[in-house]
């Protein structure tokens, strides 16, 4: 190389600190080479023959390299190839310095790798601005990559399968993902037909699907997400959620399919169809063994005194079962019993708390005895029978059978009311007992109130779910409206009247529990005029 002095030329600044490997076996002349590249801002590593070049290449990975032609042991065409064989994915600008001139010269260095050839004496001036050149193009191909990798590291971290195909069908492209769901390596997959990873008939018509969309625009899968049954590497075939887009390209279509194994949900599905089968069946089962249920405690209420034109009554449930019963039954002297009770809960637990008195109040009436009588026996009976924290709340009358005196038994329920014929309150009958089933039978747990009452008047009884009924704003039925209902309306049709007013209070919302009432008015019996 010619030496002489280097002109004022301005320092580079690349985007990083650059290392130039130059290889050249005249000491001056890599002397020469160092001092102008440590003026542009370039660090130097040295070689004296190609070998020594394609070593320290290896060990050191520069970012340039300035390639002697004419060197021993190896020459610069010969090295170049090495070094080529040897950059990976990275590329690396290579730089022939020769004083061989002749086309045939420079296709070699080109041919054997070389991105630029500079014939001896070098110019510094184009040298520089060669090194400028190289350096732009390499942090341009360096910020490709960059963003090839974030892309590539993007793609493997989403948790679809993504491969990319070209028109024939072949794999350009597969992120983690993929590979895991079909067993393969981004090796095995790329340069072979997408079809592998299908089952037959699939497999031998999936090209022809591919033409025929490529002809004729005719989207039979691109554009829509659809489920299709893949398989594995192992052969194993499997259901796969597919969603393909065609990227039109100026000269070509690039298809990217996304993947998704949809085994896990698939078997999710069907364990959720074979639980809701399941309940169905039992809820089934269920209904059947409560309409049992409910036959039976109909068939133990008899319902023929209930019949009784002196009685209006009412039950609303808040499920298929009532904890609320009503019993009314006529004693052999003419005597009328009712009962109102109103179970713990609602529900089935709560129908099968007073399922015990059914047969025992008709039993007790039969034998015509006091009501304190049957109030004790209930209880014994509740009291024995019923597990800790049930109980049941009742009011219990008795009418005598020329309906001039009546007997009140009250408990765990609402005060019972005595009416006028016009509907008003004439007397309170406090609940002034414990529920029944709580404490042993004594004479002040059975303890009635006498008291005289007057043709066409009224006995109500009801339970809590009545005056405690409300909206969901609050607004609560109450004890006050009861009363005010009870006054206004006909007294043949009492009861009917205050169902009307709760349902219109209500305005079609549910009543949060069971809702009862029993009214007699106190007449005679029509059988024993």
């Amino acid at each position: 190389m010619t030496t002489h002095s280097l002109p004022d030329l301005p320092e580079l600044e690349p985007a990083k600190t650059l290392r130039v490997l130059i290889a050249d076996d005249t000491a001056s002349n890599r002397n020469m080479l160092e001092v102008f590249l440590r003026k542009l801002g370039f660090v130097s590593i040295t070689a004296c023959d190609g070998q020594e070049a394609v070593d320290r290449f290896q060990v050191d990975q520069p970012d340039m390299v300035l390639m002697d032609v004419m060197m021993p042991v190896m020459d610069g065409f010969e090295a170049t190839r090495n070094i080529r064989r040897l950059q990976g994915r990275h590329w690396v600008p290579v730089v022939m310095l020769s004083a061989l001139s002749n086309d045939s010269d420079v296709a070699a260095g080109l041919d054997a790798g070389a991105d630029d050839y500079l014939v001896k004496p070098i110019s510094f001036s184009v040298f520089a601005a060669k090194m400028r050149t190289l350096s732009r193009q390499l942090m341009m191909q360096r910020t490709v990559v960059e963003s090839l990798e974030q892309i590539r590291a993007i793609s493997d971290a989403v948790i679809d399968g993504i491969i990319t195909i070209d028109e024939q069908g072949v794999m350009h492209s597969c992120n983690r993902a993929a590979c895991s769901q079909f067993g393969y390596t981004p090796s095995d997959l790329i340069g072979q037909n997408v079809s592998m990873l299908m089952p037959e008939p699939y497999r031998s018509e999936h090209d022809g699907y591919l033409r025929h969309y490529i002809n004729t625009g005719e989207a039979r899968i691109v554009g829509a997400i659809r489920q299709v049954t893949a398989r594995r590497k192992n052969g194993e075939l499997f259901p796969m959620e597919l969603g393909v887009t065609d990227i039109d390209l100026p000269d070509r279509h690039l298809f990217v399919g996304v993947v998704r194994d949809v085994t896990e949900r698939e078997r999710q599905a069907r364990e959720r169809a074979e639980t809701r089968a399941r309940l169905e069946r039992l809820y089934s089962e269920q209904e059947r063994e409560q309409e049992l249920a409910r036959s039976i405690m109909e068939r133990q209420i008899h319902g023929d005194w209930l019949k009784d034109p002196r009685l209006q009554y009412s039950v609303a449930a808040t499920t298929r079962f009532s904890g609320d019963l009503m019993m009314v039954a006529r004693s052999p002297t003419g005597r009328t019993f009712a009962m109102l009770a109103d179970a713990t809960g609602h529900g089935l637990a709560a129908a099968i708390s007073v399922l015990p008195i059914l047969s025992l109040f008709y039993a007790e009436v039969a034998r015509d005895v006091t009501l304190e009588h049957l109030v004790s026996a209930i209880n014994t009976q509740l009291r024995s029978g019923l597990p800790v924290g049930r109980f049941v709340g009742a009011a219990l009358f008795c009418l005598s059978a020329d309906a001039r005196k009546a007997e009140i038994w009250v408990g765990g329920v609402p005060e019972a009311l005595l009416l006028s014929p016009d509907g008003h309150v004439v007397k309170r009958l406090a609940s002034d007992h414990v529920p029944l089933g709580i404490v042993d039978s004594d004479r002040e747990t059975a303890r009635t109130t006498h008291i005289e009452v007057e043709p066409g008047q009224q006995i109500l009884m009801y339970s809590d779910g009545l005056i405690e009924a409300h909206r969901n704003d609050g607004t609560e039925f109450g004890p006050q409206m009861l009363e005010q209902t009870l006054a206004a309306s006909p007294a043949e049709e009492r009861v009917a009247t205050v169902q009307r007013a709760l349902a219109d209070l209500l305005e079609g919302e549910p009543h949060h529990d069971d809702v009862s009432m029993l009214l007699l008015t106190c007449i005679p019996h029509p059988d024993s005029a």
